[in-house]
């Protein structure tokens, strides 16, 4: 029993570990960033453009500003119906399940599953007083994005379909108690901060996840308050691993003492 508790110990503290790590890379990627208004940026793209040719401009930043919706117009939320430049979408079953314990007796207990995620990927725009800059948000979310709807719809009899908007899904089983629905979005209009890589490799200059990977922010939140949290986050991990660590190591030795 101590062998497992102290390799419980040592794996969390090493997942601690890990994830303090990347909450300081994080902090310090963002730190040395520099936040640009979107007529510098063009102007290094431009500048970059003329000595390699279009294609080739990437670089690293951060742009500011409200968020407006692309060419096309707003979108609408899958759920609420919101006018929007990016929305979130999470609906959880809650069900019912019967099972067998240890002794062989039937037993019911309550679970959750989700069946349907989706977040948007169309490209919107991030305009400060210089300017507007596309932004690609790919499969990324948005940190503090408003939480639009928030609810749980109690199963009624008649099968185990649900409708999400236009989407109809057919979840079959039984036993379902109801769902949760949750969505997010981002109003036409808000505050945003973007940190990512700009390029040009589409055709069009515009902010997203960097090539190579690394870090990518999309957020309704200033840098400052992000920092904040990051900063925070990473004090409590490292305390976390010390103590997980020292747990793990004195749980071991009363394992070898026994």
């Amino acid at each position: 029993m101590f062998w497992i508790a102290g390799l419980i110990a040592l794996a969390a503290a090493a997942l601690c570990g890990f994830l303090h790590r990347v909450s300081r890379t994080r902090t310090r990627v963002m730190e040395r960033t520099e936040t640009l208004p979107v007529r510098d940026l063009r102007a290094l793209h431009e500048a970059a453009a003329d000595a390699a040719g279009a294609g080739h401009f990437r670089y690293r930043c951060e742009v500011a500003g409200q968020a407006r919706a692309h060419k096309d117009g707003a979108l609408r939320s899958q759920i609420a119906g919101l006018d929007c430049v990016w929305h979130r979408h999470k609906v959880t079953r809650k069900y019912e399940e019967t099972y067998r314990d240890g002794n062989g007796n039937r037993k019911r207990r309550t679970r959750t599953e989700v069946v349907s995620e989706h977040a948007t990927s169309t490209a919107f725009f991030v305009e400060d007083a210089t300017g507007k800059m596309v932004i690609r948000p790919g499969e990324h979310t948005v940190v503090g994005a408003e939480k639009a709807v928030d609810r749980f719809d109690p199963h009624t009899a008649g099968g185990n379909s649900l409708s999400i908007g236009p989407l109809s899904l057919n979840l079959g089983g039984d036993g379902t108690i109801g769902f949760r629905h949750e969505e997010w979005i981002v109003r036409p209009g808000s505050r945003f901060f973007v940190h990512g890589e700009a390029g040009d490799g589409g055709g069009r200059l515009a902010i997203g996840a960097p090539e190579e990977g690394g870090v990518f922010v999309m957020s309704v939140k200033p840098e400052d308050e992000l920092l904040r949290g990051e900063r925070r986050k990473a004090l409590l991990l490292g305390a976390g691993t010390g103590v997980l660590g020292v747990a793990a190591v004195v749980i071991l030795v009363l394992a070898v003492i026994r």
